[in-house]
């Protein structure tokens, strides 16, 4: 079983008031979960929750009015709901689609078909893109037409994978928390992504022929990376960033994790459509009667009259991504610190004494607030590996461990951590914990 990478960025409130303009567009968030067919609806149920915490938490901090739109879980309040929907020229829209997916056989469409029907009530073999299929583009060329600044189209097509619950619960990982002392303003440069941005994205788990994959305890991959991704660059991040990174980065994280599910996005901005497998790769939609859908019609006059291109080198922010990824190196080497922390107490006499293993645990929890973590997942991750120590896989972890701290953390880092060594081991001087960390200074 895979784990899911850690949703990182997740946060669960704000420390500080977030800074206001003085005018407030409105985030529209509409979103349409499959909470009905079993094999799915739980991690279905987590995506919903998480995307709309974080793009709330975002939306809060831009300054942002924040609105939530839902229909009924059928193909015709879709369709219905999409035609009478309206918003401002400022506004943002945000469409996500948690659920099933189909499509016909080489129908040569680039995105997901959604699924509107559920288990017990499902037509025919054969009816069931006619009478239950909603195209995600349909959605994308809709919200386009009604004029908002910005729309955020994502479908999220699940497959749901079993779930180990100790597994994922490992690889949750630590979470970020914003700081008492931040002023609120560092990052609001690339809060215009959210803010200023004129340009319609449309964005799916998986490419076609692939699944999105999905579980009851996290959800799904695409919309754990996303999260993440979306608060590392909009909030926590240093360097400007762009939506194409962003994305880029996304699929990358994804792909790390299961290589055989490969999101794709395409940006429509600046009088060009912009795709993420390039421009070659892209085909364009079948016509709906082809399909042998029945849609409403969409004006789509000015979206085909847009060429087709590549992403250039200065759509990508080259530093944020190594901003991004220098991070994601560091907290990997933050997780799993408290399997060094546990070998030195243990090295010094071949036993970890109450003391020692106090003194070790109010370290750990005091680095990861100073770094910005939160302390229930610190404390969760030293708790790991405190009931790991003596077996075989304590010590395949401290073997990572002991690689990451070497290559990722930074020499101010290093050097704290081998003095809280020093000072929390019972006999300090010990040949077998001087030996330890020499080797980890070489």
């Amino acid at each position: 079983m895979e784990q899911l990478k850690p949703l990182l960025g997740l946060l669960l409130f704000f420390l500080v008031l977030p800074f206001r303009p003085e005018a407030q567009s409105t985030l529209h968030l509409i979103f349409s979960i499959d909470q009905y067919n079993e094999d799915i609806s739980k991690g279905c149920e987590i995506d919903d929750a998480n995307l709309s915490t974080t793009l709330e938490l975002l939306a809060e901090d831009a300054g942002m009015q924040v609105r939530k739109h839902s229909y009924g879980f059928n193909q015709q309040e879709a369709y219905q709901f999409f035609q009478d929907f309206t918003c401002s020229p400022d506004d943002v829209v945000v469409f996500f689609y948690s659920g099933h997916g189909f499509r016909s056989e080489d129908d040569n469409v680039a995105w997901p078909l959604m699924y509107y029907c559920v288990e017990n009530s499902q037509p025919s073999a054969g009816d069931g893109l006619k009478s239950c299929g909603v195209p995600l583009d349909w959605v994308h060329h809709m919200l386009i037409q009604k004029g908002p600044r910005m729309s955020l189209t994502i479908g999220n097509s699940c497959n749901n994978v079993p779930g180990d619950e100790a597994a994922n619960e490992r690889a949750k990982g630590l979470k970020k928390q914003k700081q008492e002392d931040q002023d609120g303003e560092k990052n609001m440069q690339n809060m215009a992504l959210l803010t200023q941005f004129k340009g319609h994205i449309i964005a799916s788990g998986a490419s076609p022929g692939q699944f999105a994959y999905t579980n009851d305890e996290d959800g799904s991959y695409f919309v754990n990376e996303l999260t993440n991704v979306l608060l590392e660059g909009l909030l926590f991040a240093d360097n400007p960033t762009s939506w194409a990174s962003m994305l880029k980065k996304t699929r990358d994280e994804v792909q790390k994790e299961k290589p055989d599910q490969r999101p794709q996005f395409l940006i429509v901005a600046d009088n060009k459509k912009m795709y993420s497998e390039g421009s070659n790769n892209y085909v364009d939609k079948a016509s709906y009667e082809e399909l042998g859908l029945d849609v409403p019609e969409v004006d789509d006059e000015y979206y085909d009259s847009l060429e087709l291109d590549d992403f250039d080198e200065d759509d990508y922010a080259e530093e944020w991504e190594m901003e991004f990824d220098q991070h994601g190196m560091e907290e990997q080497a933050l997780e799993n610190l408290p399997y060094i922390l546990l070998n030195s107490i243990y090295l010094d006499d071949n036993n970890v004494s109450s003391d020692e293993l106090n003194r070790m645990y109010q370290y750990y929890l005091n680095r990861m607030d100073d770094s910005g973590y939160d302390q229930e997942t610190a404390k969760m991750m030293f708790e790991f590996a405190r009931e790991d120590l003596g077996s075989e896989l304590f010590q395949e972890f401290l073997q990572d461990a002991i690689q990451e701290f070497k290559e990722y953390l930074d020499e101010d880092t290093k050097s704290a951590v081998l003095s809280a060594i020093e000072t929390s081991a019972d006999y300090s001087d010990a040949e077998s914990l001087q030996n330890f960390i020499e080797g980890l200074r070489s």
